[in-house]
């Protein structure tokens, strides 16, 4: 009997899906008519390029499988390198043979499916947080494709002899390929995986209903014929495989914020339509409905934060590299700053926060014509006449029960939460809740005032499969925000925690000094 060789294929597993976006996207290119062009193809449509969705894949499950301590570090397990490709050498010094394995995963480009793509370029500019105005030479263009687009997902799996392991179906802690494959299928089913930039801002969020499957077995000489025809769908769909995820314990840490808002007043986040006859300035929409981007919400919600870590006495540090390294910066990311000395950028990392776009929804675009006054007379300024397009919160008067009806909802997600952060966030939310923040533009003319209808909060604790919730509501006055369900006593110990914060939390992204040890705050 013939010995097989390891490194022999014995499966080949393959999938194809349909990805629908939910929200605009952006994959980006450096030619076109934007600073941030869409990426086309020769047909001029936009499309994921390859690279994009491996990489965003690989980052998703390696969250899973190691604690932030180590993934921040670039840890990954064998099991994340034998199906994308790694290094499986534990001694990395140069005198070893290499010991690099392929990727078992093979990803194609995305096409686009729909026949007519609708895009739209949008303004975005970076706010000065001290001044609360839009930062100078900050001003930026993206082209994004529409929510609604579909593109074409195709997957394969190659499991060679020694990675045909039974994995966690037996209770193994290493998953096997398939078990990374099929994990991989359920996390863009569930929408858990974005693809293209600006993903933490709402970009990107997708999903797949539904995924066909294929699984060829290279001893069935039937299976063999299908693939070097190049035609595995002509072989029936396997009884025994669908997508699920991962048995393991998510070594994942995550708070969940999830509230809504109704209008107190008009909403003006500023967009040109493009339509001579349109009005100067219009709520920014999405296929026809308007929409909250996640810019919007992060930067007004960073610029609270911010606001209130500087109440309560929280002192950045400064250093050539980065201006304020507080938690705002820790969570938030860093202020974007070009340097003028060696025209270098200042050292970013990636934002912790994430932030969905939504919908606004039960309201209603109204126009309105106004002009500038000249201070001095009193009267209009020459040429000072405009017009806008705001969203106003539909009346009551259709209404039998007069109920509040939720206009905004706020999904927002941080990462590796540390008790400080966590405390510093709730007590953001309650600003907004309250009206003492606003959100989108004109909020010094009333606009973007916003009351609390009802919130919840979700904390997953790394290595625990349950969560724990708050939710809270209105109280009998109307305004004040109630606990309804759920311990307070975290949360009180959350916010005393940010009252008396002073070093910077474990879950911050930032690079360390030099000399600087980690913080052990927990």
């Amino acid at each position: 009997m013939t010995k097989v060789k390891k490194d022999t294929v014995v499966r080949r597993l393959y999938a194809r899906g349909t990805w629908k976006l939910d929200s605009v996207a952006h994959f980006g290119s450096e030619i076109g008519s934007a600073e941030m062009s869409l990426l086309r193809d020769d047909k001029g449509k936009p499309f994921i390029p390859a690279a994009s969705i491996a990489g965003t894949a690989r980052s998703f499950l390696a969250r899973q499988r190691e604690p932030w301590v180590k993934y921040r570090k670039g840890v990954e397990d064998k099991a994340i390198k034998r199906f994308f490709g790694g290094d499986m050498r534990l001694d990395r010094s140069p005198e070893k043979k290499d010991k690099d394995t392929m990727s078992a995963l093979i990803v194609a480009d995305a096409d686009c499916l729909s026949e007519q793509v609708e895009t739209s370029i949008r303004d975005g500019v970076r706010v000065d947080h001290s001044s609360g105005s839009a930062a100078t030479g900050a001003k930026f263009d993206v082209e994004v494709v529409e929510r609604g687009t579909e593109f074409a997902l195709n997957l394969e799996c190659i499991i060679r002899c020694e990675n045909e392991q039974p994995g966690m179906k037996d209770g193994n802690e290493q998953p096997n390929l398939e078990d990374l494959f099929l994990a991989l299928l359920h996390a863009f089913k569930t929408a858990d995986i974005h693809l293209g930039a600006r993903t933490r801002r709402g970009y990107g969020r997708g999903k797949v209903d539904a995924w066909d499957i294929r699984d060829l077995r290279m001893k069935n000489p039937e299976d063999v014929i299908a693939w070097l025809r190049d035609d595995p769908w002509s072989r029936p769909v396997p009884d025994n495989l669908c997508p699920r995820p991962l048995l393991s314990t998510d070594k994942r840490e995550s708070l969940y914020i999830e509230a809504d808002f109704e209008l107190q007043t008009s909403l003006l986040i500023r967009s040109s339509s493009g339509d001579p006859k349109a009005p100067d300035m219009v709520h920014l929409q999405s296929v026809g409905e308007p929409v909250v981007p996640g810019t919007s919400f992060a930067g007004a919600f960073r610029h609270r934060a911010a606001l209130i870590a500087d109440i309560l006495g929280w002192k950045p540090r400064k250093t050539p590299d980065y201006e304020d390294a507080d938690a705002v910066c820790d969570m938030f990311g860093p202020i974007h700053k070009q340097s003028q000395s060696t025209n270098q950028q200042n050292v970013l990392w990636a934002s912790r926060i994430w932030v969905e776009e939504h919908l606004v929804e039960n309201v209603e675009l109204q126009w309105r014509d106004r002009v500038a006054i000249n201070r001095f007379t009193g009267g209009s300024l020459d040429g000072a006449l405009f017009s806008q397009k705001p969203a106003y919160p539909l009346s009551f008067k259709d209404l039998e029960v007069k109920q509040p009806r939720t206009n905004l909802r706020l999904r927002l997600t941080l990462e590796n939460p540390d008790w400080t952060e966590i405390g510093l966030l709730f007590l953001t939310l309650r600003d907004f809740w309250y009206g003492h923040a606003a959100l989108g533009g004109e909020t010094s003319n009333g606009r973007g005032t916003l009351r609390g209808i009802k919130a919840q909060l979700k904390f997953k604790r790394s290595g625990v499969s349950n969560v724990e919730v708050w939710k809270f509501s209105r109280g009998e006055d109307k305004c004040k925000i109630t606990l309804d369900e759920g311990d307070k006593t975290f949360l009180e110990s959350c916010v005393r925690a940010a009252q008396g914060y002073s070093n910077c939390p474990t879950g911050s992204r930032r690079p360390k000094d030099k000399g600087e040890e980690e913080s052990n705050v927990k």
